[in-house]
């Protein structure tokens, strides 16, 4: 039985890539290449549901670079509601690319502005520095046999007060029962 249950699972992941697949792009990608190809989206090749679909995978930078995506997906929402697509309706896909569409430049990168590293990053990186310079020295004394008394007087006292912490807390937790 148990046999059976590996293989059934051994067969249920394996057939698990074929169905993702099979199943292809999902309805942002698809609104995303006819957007891509024709400048604009065209109300009637896609349903209503599959343009809602599109809208909620644009993610934060896709709003704030390429609302013109989002404006095309409202325009073809718009279109399909007035009744563009229905039989008989006044089919009004554009030919060829949009104007707005044609003048569409990416968002320009801008180059560094050549000034140092703020100096809470320059703080952090020195204290960063300094204690893994600590680290390994200990980790080297440590391996050497250097074991000073002020480092086990310091071990005794953190353990004396972890003893000492968890007595009160105990203390504490029992006084209310």
């Amino acid at each position: 039985m148990r046999r059976l249950r590996l293989a059934l699972l051994t067969l249920c992941l394996a057939a698990l890539p074929a169905t993702a697949a099979a199943a292809g792009p999902g309805n942002y990608l698809q609104v995303l290449g006819a957007y891509q190809a024709n400048g604009s989206v065209p109300p009637c090749q896609f349903t209503s549901a599959q343009l809602q679909d599109a809208l909620k995978g644009v993610d934060a930078y896709g709003e704030q670079y390429f609302a013109d995506f989002t404006n095309a997906v409202q325009a073809a929402l718009a279109s399909r509601a007035s009744g563009a697509c229905a039989p008989g309706g006044a089919r009004t896909q554009p030919s060829g690319p949009t104007a707005a569409a044609s003048h569409f430049t990416p968002p320009a990168v801008t180059g560094s502005t050549g000034s140092d590293l703020p100096a809470p990053i320059l703080v952090l990186g020195g204290l960063t520095l300094a204690a893994a310079l600590g680290a390994a020295l200990a980790v080297i004394g440590r391996a050497r046999g250097w074991d000073p008394r002020w480092l086990a007087a310091l071990r005794h006292g953190a353990g004396d007060a972890g003893y000492r912490a968890a007595t009160a807390w105990e203390r504490l937790m029992t006084r209310g029962r």
